[in-house]
């Protein structure tokens, strides 16, 4: 994500008035883009925002970004399959971090589970797959985010404009400093990454001190999600799901809806992953097939929904009730997935970006993230060995670079 400066107000404190800019200092402007601020400014105005503080939100913001613009633009990864998503998100490190994440907040994350009537170790695993315990949280000003998304003619931008208002009014209302209002490209911000009107609708104040800073305090971002797991449907009754063994012989109904009792798929011969008997009972969960029907396959019930409410992709909703069974002490998957090339943890992406690195390579600072700097050095590494590179990192890719540079 793409870092933008904060504005200082520091010139709001000065004693002596300001000497006119030359037309030099003079910053450009967009005319469309400071109205269309300045109109969502008002809006929050009449919404209740106060009106000195909603104004100086959007001051000095006088241009869409164009970072902001070519990251909205760009194509997802379209291709990216379940192992290689589960090995980045749920790996060890994740997982031994989300161990002292909740350990470090033992008590409160107890009183929360206490207060919301729901598992605190899911709280700290959306903690970790959204931000990695607060390490990742954007760099993005939200107000510019959300303006450059919502004053355009751009996909969805009366959504990202509506967005704006909601930013603007937890600014002014004292929730989250200026200097502190950043967050994702996309207009996402704090510690669990809420939207804007999603903050309005649920987040809350964790620490007890009247606001709602959700970036600068986890407690308040913890008790955030908490409550909207609790709004979602979690029933701390239930298990979110069990990764099972499917008869072959099964072809009935597939998805997260189509539920039957766990008895009445006991009866059609589902096992527990273990090869165990799966537990009677008139719980409904639905069976999933995630990695195919030759992969782990998994009875999901309405925690594994809940999950999936705060961000609707089965992959998302697995890796972070997995990653909770993780940092409670479970095993995570015991299946193997039907592929030939795994996926690979973050600290061996690491790894390979610091070979490139040593070999000469611009990969920016080895971070585990595998983006437009690593592949093209990926690719010239590659064509420097008479080969070609298939844009994959994965276990093949990763045995192969270990291989050349043992050769050495």
């Amino acid at each position: 994500m793409s870092a933008i400066a904060l504005l200082s107000f520091a010139f709001l404190f000065a004693y002596d008035a300001p000497l006119a800019p030359t037309a030099s200092q003079e910053p450009q402007k967009n005319a469309g883009y400071v109205a269309c601020l300045n109109n969502a400014a008002h809006k929050a105005i009449a919404k209740g925002a106060p009106e000195a503080s909603a104004m100086a939100a959007i001051d000095g913001l006088y241009m869409p970004d164009e970072k902001i613009i070519a990251a909205s633009r760009a194509q997802p990864e379209s291709n990216l399959k379940i192992w290689d998503y589960l090995a980045g998100v749920v790996d060890d490190e994740r997982a031994a971090d989300g161990e002292k994440a909740y350990l470090s907040q033992k008590d409160f994350l107890y009183n929360l589970g206490v207060q919301y009537g729901v598992d605190p170790a899911t709280v700290v695993a959306i903690w970790g797959v959204e931000t990695d315990y607060g390490k990742v949280m954007g760099k993005s000003n939200i107000i510019n985010a959300l303006g450059t998304l919502g004053c355009g003619n751009g996909r969805r931008a009366a959504y990202f404009n509506s967005e704006l208002i909601e930013a603007i009014r937890i600014s002014a209302n004292g929730h989250i400093p200026l200097s502190q209002f950043t967050g994702s490209w996309a207009g996402a911000f704090g510690h669990t990454q809420f939207m804007p009107s999603t903050f309005w609708r649920l987040a809350a104040d964790g620490n007890g001190d009247g606001i709602k800073n959700i970036v600068g305090e986890p407690k308040d971002a913890l008790a955030s999600t908490a409550n909207f797991l609790k709004k979602s449907g979690w029933d701390q009754t239930q298990k979110w799901g069990y990764e099972v063994i499917v008869p072959s012989t099964y072809n009935g109904a597939v998805g997260r809806n189509a539920k039957k009792s766990l008895s009445q798929w006991k009866a059609l011969g589902v096992k527990l992953a273990d090869g165990g008997e799966l537990e009677d009972g008139e719980t409904k969960y639905g069976l999933i097939f995630p990695g195919g029907r030759n992969s782990p396959a998994f009875l999901v019930g309405r925690n594994f929904n809940a999950v999936y409410s705060y961000n609707p992709a089965t992959s998302y909703a697995l890796a972070v009730n997995i990653l909770a069974d993780r940092i409670k002490g479970g095993k995570g998957v015991i299946g193997k997935w039907a592929t030939n090339d795994p996926g690979i943890s973050r600290a061996m992406r690491r790894e390979i970006q610091q070979i490139l690195a040593k070999n000469g390579y611009d990969v920016g600072q080895p971070d585990g993230i595998i983006g437009k700097k690593t592949n093209d050095a990926l690719n010239e590494y590659y064509k420097a060995h008479n080969l070609e590179y298939d844009g994959r990192l994965g276990q093949v890719a990763y045995d192969k670079i270990k291989s050349l540079e043992s050769g050495r």
